[in-house]
């Protein structure tokens, strides 16, 4: 587990501790996204600490909710408290180096009511290979979880996708096209120290060091840059808007992809972007304005869909970026596969539909939706797509290869559709995404 390679002093100890605790008793009373209001919280007051202690405190904390069910196994107690799953989390670590656990946290742990020698033979019953009936424990995710990727992906991608959603996700920007090409952005990022490469599937990426406060470089304030996931990123390249057309980013948000589809646009046409929290709406023009994007128009709309009389024309391009599980981006959500049922699924798919079925009308003949999620699952994906599909004759599958050409598209699918899988530490986060036309 990066970041644990050090005991830290007394003082970020009992700070980290604390913050456990308090996420802990949140999820108990009121659930696990006020929890990750804790989590999120805690993170922005840490910004005083010296650099080094920030990530590390940033980094025990993640690891420890993304592997609460790991360490409360290693402890061998019924009902670990805080401090004695930091200590497990630290033993975690240490017990995979030759040298093993340093004296000072093997009485530490003994003292906290932990046997460092069971603690030892508990890991070693988890360790690679690892049984399908163990992975939940192994990885730390509920066994419904692992269930439900092992039936649609087989054990061993099951293990490979679970294992890369608990290491750190990478960090990767798209350079905003209105302020220069991806090289001149490059040679920016390197006057202020900071060495860059380019992503390996989006046009538009660069990855950082992912220890870099992105937010406190100029480059950043300037507007030349937003942070997005190179899969993120390629789904606004898949809408492909024209120029001057008329796109409609349906489920809007905080607007990563309207500010991605306005740098592709060159600022020429118009971006609809809709939502229904006007909190996001303004976070999304805060964000426009600092990449100098002027064809933006944010309007919130109501839960059931866009009012009969939203556009005078259709759009040439609707993207349907659906809620979804988030099951492709859980490294970026520590505690994301707590909160989640296994109910979710399935009432989600009906929710896309309906979401997907609302917006269709507003795409002009000829004109193209695009259909999204960050989620891995066949129920949210292409069960969603297909079940539209007959239900709506007029619109007809564009393979992704026509868009993006045969050999990239190999790369992100079948060529028909995109489906990005998180399998690789560095890699993108899990995507999926369809283009339909309408005829």
């Amino acid at each position: 587990m990066e970041g644990a390679a050090l005991l830290p002093r007394s003082q970020l100890q009992h700070a980290i501790v604390c913050t456990l605790d308090e996420v802990q008793r949140t999820a108990r009373q009121r659930g696990w996204l006020a929890a990750a209001e804790v989590l999120s919280r805690a993170q922005r007051g840490a910004r005083t600490l010296p650099s080094a202690e920030r990530r590390f405190f940033a980094d025990a904390l993640h690891q420890m909710v993304r592997g609460l069910r790991r360490l409360r196994y290693l402890s061998g107690l019924a009902d670990p408290g805080a401090s004695q799953l930091y200590l497990c989390w630290l033993l975690d670590t240490w017990l995979g180096d030759p040298q093993g656990p340093p004296a000072a946290l093997r009485a530490q742990a003994e003292a906290a009511g932990l046997r460092v020698a069971e603690v030892a033979q508990r890991r070693a019953a988890v360790e690679p290979p690892i049984p399908i009936d163990r992975l939940g424990t192994a990885l730390s995710y509920p066994d419904w979880l692992v269930r439900l990727l092992s039936a649609e992906h087989g054990p061993e991608v099951t293990e490979a996708i679970l294992a890369a959603q608990n290491r750190r996700a990478p960090l990767t920007v798209r350079v905003n096209l209105l302020r220069g090409p991806r090289e001149a952005l490059q040679a920016r990022l390197a006057e202020e120290g900071v060495v860059s490469r380019p992503g390996a599937l989006a046009a538009g990426a660069l990855v950082l060091d992912t220890r870099i406060n992105v937010y406190g470089l100029a480059a950043f304030r300037q507007g030349w840059m937003e942070l997005q996931d190179e899969g993120s990123q390629l789904i606004a390249e898949l809408v492909a808007p024209p120029p001057g057309g008329l796109v409609v980013d349906a489920c809007a948000g905080a607007g990563g992809k309207t500010l991605a589809l306005g740098s592709l646009m060159g600022n020429r046409g118009r971006i609809l972007s809709l939502d229904i929290d006007p909190r996001k709406l303004q976070e999304l023009r805060r964000r426009a304005r600092r990449a100098g994007l002027t064809n933006v128009q944010a309007r919130c709309v109501p839960p059931a869909g866009p009012p009969v009389d939203l556009l005078r024309r259709g759009a040439d391009r609707v993207l349907v970026d659906a809620p979804c599980s988030g099951l492709g981006v859980l490294r970026r959500n520590p505690e994301a596969r707590w909160r989640l049922s296994p109910s979710d699924p399935v009432e989600l798919a009906a929710r896309q539909r309906a979401i997907l079925a609302a917006y269709a009308p507003l795409v002009a003949p000829g004109g193209r939706l695009i259909y999204a999620t960050c989620t891995i699952l066949r129920e949210e994906n292409d069960a969603v797509v297909e079940d539209f599909l007959r239900h709506h004759p007029e619109f007809r599958m564009v393979p992704i290869k026509e868009i993006l050409g045969g050999e990239r598209a190999a790369r992100l699918g079948d060529g028909e559709r995109m489906r990005l899988l998180p399998l690789e530490e560095d890699g993108p986060d899990g995507f999926f995404a369809a283009v339909l036309r309408r005829t």
